[in-house]
């Protein structure tokens, strides 16, 4: 890796590490810069989600495998799709001061991931490797099956797919959370396709991450789930599921 590329890397790890934290742990606070009204539970997540790409980026910086740079032009599509979530929201919104610095910021971080990550992602492998497991290979089809549709459905039909979320949100939060799901495909969409395990040492990283402190904030906020809804215990299973597997594919490298 180039300086300019591991220079970005490591702003990616520091940025995303603060702010995820203050999201995570200062919710209310943080909600406060936010263009439309956040949740408490739904800014932790988004921490959470912030946590786990600062510490994709810092496996990044680790890796002796270059493919595993393109994991961060998929979090830049990410970045994009959450900044699509505001666009989309400007009309009943409108295009205020915390808007303009929402799209800065998440718009900004999808170029400079986009332009200067980008290049350096060449399909070269590092000299020993290590095939992806049959179980591997099982757990993203499994995860990709569920973040599919489920992605889908909560960005392009917010109003309709709040009624099979476990909590209720606006449409716009349902579209943010949307996001995670419809950019996590893409993700695993790729992770499939490697032969390798060194490039998927990020991408688990982002997943262990992300859905282990989603799964302790919506625990912090129990109180919102219906034990009597299947939704409910259809949402911790997931992301038990994928919080375990991850974890324990990492363990197990």
């Amino acid at each position: 890796m180039n300086r300019r590329v591991v220079a970005v890397l490591w702003l990616h790890t520091l940025v995303m590490g603060v702010a995820g934290f203050v999201f995570f742990l200062f919710p209310k606070e943080a909600a406060t810069i936010w263009p439309w009204a956040l949740p408490a539970l739904a800014a932790r997540f988004m921490g959470a989600l912030l946590l786990g790409g600062a510490a994709c980026s810092s496996l990044c910086l680790r890796a002796h495998d270059s493919r595993s740079l393109f994991v961060m032009v998929l979090l830049a599509l990410g970045d994009a799709l959450i900044a699509l979530s505001g666009l989309l929201a400007i009309a009943d919104i409108g295009l205020t001061s915390r808007m303009i610095g929402f799209l800065a910021f998440f718009l900004g971080t999808a170029l400079l991931l986009a332009l200067l990550v980008l290049p350096a992602a060449r399909k070269t492998a590092s000299p020993q490797q290590t095939p992806v497991t049959r179980a591997l290979r099982t757990f993203f089809l499994i995860h990709l099956l569920v973040v599919l549709p489920v992605g889908i459905a909560m960005y392009f039909l917010p109003s309709r797919a709040q009624s099979l979320w476990p909590w209720q949100m606006t449409p716009i939060n349902v579209r943010l959370i949307g996001s995670f799901f419809f950019g996590a495909a893409f993700i695993s969409i790729w992770a499939l396709r490697q032969q390798s395990r060194e490039p998927l040492r990020p991408v688990l990283a982002l997943y262990a991450w992300f859905a282990s402190l989603a799964t302790l904030a919506s625990l912090i906020h129990i109180g919102l789930f219906d034990p009597g809804r299947t939704a409910t215990w259809a949402f911790f299973a997931l992301y038990v599921f994928v919080a375990g597997g991850s974890w324990l594919a990492m363990l197990r490298r």
